[in-house]
């Protein structure tokens, strides 16, 4: 599966991590799992009008462009179903700035993009589909969130604080030691997380060290599991093998053996589809 992965220059790259364009000819049918890390993306399928994911053995059809929320739990998809795939990765918390919608409210959900914006939608669709190339498309994107940047309002400070802590792997800290550092209450600390993340600060503290544990495994070296558990955060190997049957339904021993399976890190690392 070729993906072509764009990083966007200054400011924006302060507040989205990638645009990311897949291109998947020919490819069989078949189940492929996405594994959550507390992000949004907007996904636009560049061939046809929605987008088709499987959770729990419910099958969801969506409008694109979409706006996908933070997800907890990981889900499924057929590559088969669509050649052509761009999507945006937003830094946690920062999607609000773009979409002026209560994170929490797409949490574990998808809205397409022409509920919020009909016409703005619409032009994102067209300029994209519309472009000649990879690169136009990308660059297309690009604009659209130039264009709304410049009128966004900024992260709220202590939302940016509390992400930046809450991610740092392997030096996980207290929530309580950096609600207190915030100056909020912590009903009011994580309420405001929650409007602007879309999870609340423990639960986001699980799915970043989940994701940091995936990209360690995903090196394809040989793993000391348990230290691995302590070099991701985690009390001890039994908790790493709990995040991991609630993320992602297998157990970490299981997870690496699904490297072998190239899409696998391909989807890991551009978070839905």
């Amino acid at each position: 599966m070729p993906l072509r992965v764009h990083k966007p220059a200054f400011p924006l790259s302060q507040y989205v991590e990638m645009i990311w364009r897949a291109t998947r000819s020919g490819a069989p049918p078949s189940r492929q799992r996405v594994y959550p890390d507390g992000a949004m993306a907007l996904v636009i399928h560049l061939n046809k009008p929605t987008a088709t994911y499987y959770v729990d053995g419910e099958t969801h059809h969506i409008r694109v462009p979409l706006l996908a929320g933070a997800y907890s739990r990981s889900f499924h998809f057929d590559p088969s179903q669509s050649t052509a795939v761009l999507g945006i990765v937003f830094r946690p918390g920062a999607a609000r700035m773009f979409f002026p919608v209560a994170a929490h409210e797409l949490h574990n959900a998808d809205i397409a993009l022409s509920e919020l914006y009909p016409g703005e939608s619409d032009r994102l669709l067209n300029e994209t589909c519309a472009a000649t190339d990879e690169t136009a498309q990308i660059l297309a994107a690009e604009r659209y969130l130039n264009e709304k940047l410049a009128s966004a309002a900024p992260i709220h400070p202590a939302v940016r604080y509390a992400v930046k802590q809450l991610s740092r792997q392997g030096a996980v800290r207290a929530v309580r030691d950096v609600q207190l550092d915030t100056g909020f209450s912590h009903t009011r600390f994580i309420q405001l997380f929650r409007e602007h993340v879309g999870l609340t600060p423990k639960l986001f503290c699980r799915v970043r060290r989940f994701h940091a544990s995936i990209g360690c495994i995903e090196k394809g070296m040989p793993v000391n599991w348990a230290e691995l558990a302590a070099d991701c955060g985690y009390f001890d190997q039994a908790h790493l093998i709990h995040d991991f049957r609630a993320f992602a339904g297998m157990t970490p021993v299981e997870f690496s053996r699904t490297m072998a399976d190239s899409d696998s890190r391909v989807l890991k690392a551009v978070n839905a589809s």
